[in-house]
């Protein structure tokens, strides 16, 4: 271990995302198509002589001081000292401590990974600390580790390696992880805080552990992204549980066709921006995780000019995005603004998590 590494400043940051195509595939081993947007998450570390993390959250005026010798058990939503159990149990803990200080412009606790930023930027940050030489997958899974496994939550890991990554990207989980950069799409693209929490956990319970459940009775040797005929429905299933079922295919089919305008048209958007707000209104009708004040919100967008757009991330509250022509942008923003959203202009491909020292 390099320990010159423990006397410099490291200083690190993530980008939030949104998601365009695929929203809540990941966990059923279903390709995602997402994109780092220009909104990022920001640490800074100065090394200490002693044992102690000592964390300024500056944007909510917060402060934590932990011993790495005695650290406690962290509560919910605890990444900060979640990662630190994570990287003592791994072995990439660092030997000695740092001041830290953290500030976000990503919306935070709205569907456009400002947790998953935060703790991609801290681990990246810990590890480098540690003389770790580390890549952006490593951190992204690391930061999964952290993030999702230690508390036993059922997300998936889209958002860990579209914050870890970058750029606009598919990511594809079965058989094997890969992951295809894809052109920056056309036309402005405007990030809508709705104003509303959302809703995570009340979601995924039908938008994964009920599909879940539904697909390992359907038939245990097929898969979804098989590309083959699919199997009937048991018909022991209830019309709902079959509407739920067909719904996940619908989604799965328009999620493809989305990253195929993408990859092929991206220059052209009403090959793939229509597909947006298709994908939205099956994720409304069959996932249930938009609201009415965000399916307000995404109507009047599209009344103003926008070409397409959809709810961003787990659901029930949060972010959604739409896309237009530059010369419309007042006008969207403003019919957002009229219906509760908050509007910000983001830029697409933003850079994954950048580590510097200095």
């Amino acid at each position: 271990m390099d320990q010159s590494l423990q006397e410099v400043n490291v200083n690190a940051s993530a980008p939030g995302r949104i998601c365009l195509f695929g929203e809540h595939q990941d966990y059923l081993g279903l390709p995602v198509v997402a994109a780092a947007v220009d909104v990022r998450c920001q640490v800074r570390s100065q090394s200490r002589e002693d044992r102690i993390v000592h964390l300024e959250l500056l944007d909510i005026g917060e402060v934590f001081s932990w011993d790495l010798d005695a650290l406690p058990a962290p509560g919910s939503r605890g990444y900060w000292l979640s990662a630190l159990h994570v990287a003592s149990r791994e072995g990439w803990l660092p030997k000695t401590g740092w001041n830290a200080q953290v500030t976000s412009d990503i919306p935070q606790q709205a569907g456009a990974s400002s947790s998953t930023a935060l703790v991609v930027a801290w681990c990246g940050m810990i590890a480098v600390r540690s003389g770790l030489d580390v890549t952006p997958r490593w951190v992204a899974e690391a930061a999964h580790r952290a993030e999702v496994q230690w508390f036993n939550e059922p997300g998936g890991m889209m958002d860990h390696y579209a914050c870890a990554l970058g750029g606009v990207r598919r990511f594809e989980f079965a058989p094997s992880f890969c992951e295809i950069s894809l052109p920056k799409p056309t036309g402005t693209w405007i990030l809508i805080d709705s104003g509303e929490p959302k809703n995570t956990l009340g979601v995924l319970g039908r938008a994964k552990h009920q599909r879940l459940d539904l697909m390992e009775h359907w038939d245990t040797t097929w898969s979804l992204d098989s590309g083959k005929a699919l199997p009937p429905l048991p018909v022991s299933f209830s019309l709902d549980q079959s509407a739920l079922m067909e719904g996940t295919v619908a989604i799965r089919d328009v999620s493809e066709f989305g990253y195929q305008g993408l990859r092929d048209f991206a220059d052209e958007p009403l090959q793939w921006a229509p597909l947006l707000t298709h994908h939205h209104d099956l994720l409304r009708d069959v996932l249930h995780v938009s609201t009415d004040r965000i399916d307000r919100i995404l109507m009047a967008a599209l009344d103003a000019g926008a070409w397409g757009g959809k709810i961003n991330g787990s659901g029930g509250g949060g972010t959604c995005f739409v896309v237009t022509e530059s010369s419309m942008v007042q006008d969207v923003n403003s019919a957002v603004e009229s219906k509760g959203g908050r509007p910000m202009v983001v830029e697409l491909g933003e850079d994954g998590v950048t580590i510097e020292q200095d």
